[in-house]
């Protein structure tokens, strides 16, 4: 069930997209990201009121066609303090840039953006694949652990070796020669192997 409260929050913006159309009575409106959740959070300034306030989501690249997604009726905003409000989309769509902006009566807020990835436990996400440029190889890494990545031609020999401690690497054309390569991604401290394969193009 979708929550919203009127307890103050300040949450990090990991990515913005200004498409700035008005926010007169709005002083802060950020968005984040919690266990494949997005968290809004907005504050209508003091002395400023509005009948309703409509949260609308797009997944589109440029985050034009948007869809109705929360419906607060009544009243908002405070004529002597500013109002803090938080919502919850617990139902974003995976694996996508989800972009959000606000009704606030009749005034739009601006437009906010953040990818959300939701990765299957011992699997991984490729993306954009096949790799031309650059692409990321996304996997889950909640605890910060160190693994290694090893990419093998068709002989078996390894023909790149990388590791980390993020939830990522980033590969590009430019690492091998064009082809379909295999790999594996080991969590180097309880051994536990993912196997995959990417197709690299120059």
């Amino acid at each position: 069930m979708h929550t919203y409260t009127k307890q103050i929050l300040t949450l990090f913006i990991t990515m913005t997209c200004g498409l700035f159309l008005s926010q007169s009575i709005l002083d802060d409106f950020a968005i984040d990201l919690n266990q494949g959740k997005v968290l809004l959070a907005w504050t209508i300034k003091s002395g400023n009121v509005c009948n309703g306030i409509q949260i609308y989501r797009s997944s589109n690249e440029d985050s034009v066609n948007f869809e109705l997604i929360e419906d607060i009726q009544g009243v908002c905003g405070d004529l002597s303090s500013a109002v803090t409000y938080t919502f919850t989309d617990e139902t974003p769509i995976p694996n996508k840039v989800n972009y959000y902006k606000l009704l606030l009566g009749q005034e739009f807020s601006n437009v906010l953006g953040i990818e959300v990835l939701l990765i299957p436990v011992g699997s991984y996400l490729l993306k954009p694949h096949p790799v031309r440029n650059s692409s990321a190889l996304y996997f889950n890494n909640s605890n910060n652990h160190n693994f290694e990545l090893k990419i093998f031609d068709d002989f078996g020999s390894i023909v790149y070796l990388h590791e980390t401690n993020s939830n990522k690497f980033l590969l590009d054309s430019t690492m091998v020669a064009s082809g379909l390569y295999y790999f594996t991604l080991e969590n180097k401290s309880n051994k536990r192997i993912i196997n995959g394969k990417a197709l690299f193009i120059e």
